[in-house]
C-alpha cells in the first residue's frame, strides 16, 4: 500500500511538470490511493484535468527584412509608422509618438461609443440642425426628414459627415459632454495614453492622438464588424425620403491598387484639419499578412494616400514573413 501511494505520488508529480494547473488537485489524488483501493486517475477525471488546461496563446513570428539597404521612402507626413497586424512590430517609424490633432479619424472612437450603447440601428430618426448641424466636409443627411440610423453611421464612417456624427452622440442617448467624457474614458481602457477627444467629429483641434495609439484604435474598430463592413466600403447608398444618395468613401486606397489583385484594404479613416495636416488610419493586407499604416501631418490629399500606398508596398517588398 506504502509503495502504491509513492507511485500516485510521483505519477501526480509528473502531471504537474507537464500541466501547469492546481497541484493541490493532483496531490488530493495521490493521497486519496492510500484510503481506498482503486486507481488513482480515472479517464474521466484525466478528461476533466485536460480540460481546465489554459489554452495556448497564439504566437506571431515578426517578419524579417530582407531588403537590409531599405529604410523606407520619403515622406512629407511628420509622423508615420508602420506596424505588422499580428506580431506587432514596427517595421517603419517617424515619429511615432509625436502628439497631433488627428481629425476625423476621431470618428471611429465616436462610433465604437456609439455602438457601445447598443442602438436599434433599424429604428428611423430624424436630425435637427439646432442641435446636429456641425460645419465642414460634406453633409449627406438631410434635415428634418426620416432617415435609418444605420444610414446615419454610414454617413459618418463612409462619408466622414460631420452632422451626422453629431447626432450619434444625441441618438446615443447620452449628452454631448457625457458622451465626450466615454470617449476619453475608452481611451484610457484601450491603453490610449496619449490620447485625448474634445467633440465626436473632429473638428476640434485638441482631438489628439499620436501614430502609435491611432494604430490601437484601428485595431479595436477592425475587430467591430459594423464598423469594419463601412470602413471596406468603397461606396454607400443612403435612402431618404424616396431619395437614393451614393456616398462615396474618403479613404481613395479602396480605389487603388492596393484593394486589387493579392492586395486588399482591410479598414482605414481619413482626418484632416489645418491643424492635424492630412491624416490617414489604414489597414493593408498581401495574401495572409497585413500592416497597419498611420500618416500623420502629410502635405496634401494627394500625399495623404500615396505616401500610405507607397509605405504599404514598401513593407511587403522588403521584408518577409515565416510561412
Amino acid at each position: 500500500m506504502i509503495f502504491k501511494a509513492i507511485t500516485q505520488l510521483v505519477f501526480a508529480t509528473t502531471l504537474v511538470n507537464l500541466f501547469p494547473v492546481d497541484a493541490g488537485y493532483y496531490q488530493w489524488q495521490a493521497d486519496a490511493a492510500v484510503d481506498i483501493d482503486r486507481p488513482a486517475w480515472s479517464s474521466q477525471e484525466l478528461r476533466l484535468a485536460m480540460e481546465v488546461l489554459p489554452e495556448a496563446q497564439a504566437r506571431y513570428d515578426a517578419p524579417v527584412k530582407v531588403d537590409t539597404d531599405s529604410f523606407g521612402i520619403v515622406t512629407s507626413a511628420r509622423s508615420a509608422l508602420v506596424v505588422d497586424r499580428d506580431s506587432g512590430a514596427i517595421l517603419f517609424a517617424k515619429q511615432p509618438d509625436q502628439l497631433r490633432a488627428i481629425g476625423s479619424v476621431t470618428k471611429l472612437m465616436s462610433a465604437l461609443v456609439f455602438l457601445d450603447t447598443e442602438p436599434d440601428l433599424s429604428q428611423y430618426v430624424t436630425l435637427d440642425p439646432k442641435q446636429d448641424y456641425v460645419g465642414g466636409g460634406r453633409h449627406y443627411v438631410a434635415f428634418y426628414e426620416p432617415v435609418l440610423l444605420e444610414d446615419v453611421l454610414a454617413a459618418s464612417l463612409v462619408g466622414s459627415d460631420n452632422t451626422a456624427t453629431q447626432s450619434l452622440a444625441r441618438f446615443s442617448g447620452l449628452d454631448i459632454e457625457d458622451f465626450i467624457a466615454r470617449m476619453n474614458e475608452k481611451a484610457v481602457e484601450l491603453e490610449m495614453t496619449n490620447s485625448m477627444f474634445a467633440d465626436p467629429t473632429g473638428v476640434d483641434p485638441d482631438n489628439l492622438s499620436t501614430a502609435r495609439d491611432l494604430v490601437t484604435l484601428l485595431e479595436v474598430a477592425d475587430e467591430n464588424e459594423i464598423i469594419k463592413s463601412f470602413m471596406q466600403s468603397s461606396s454607400t447608398t443612403l435612402s431618404q425620403s424616396g431619395n437614393s444618395i451614393t456616398v462615396n468613401n474618403t479613404n481613395v486606397l479602396l480605389t487603388s491598387f492596393l484593394n486589387n489583385g493579392n492586395y486588399d484594404v482591410l479598414g482605414g479613416k481619413t482626418g484632416f484639419l489645418p491643424e492635424a495636416g492630412y491624416v490617414l488610419a489604414t489597414t493593408v493586407q498581401e495574401g495572409d499578412h497585413a500592416v497597419h499604416v498611420i500618416v500623420m501631418g502629410a502635405e496634401s490629399k494627394d500625399a495623404r494616400a500615396d505616401e500610405a500606398k507607397g509605405l504599404a508596398a514598401w513593407a511587403f517588398k522588403t521584408f518577409s514573413w515565416d510561412e
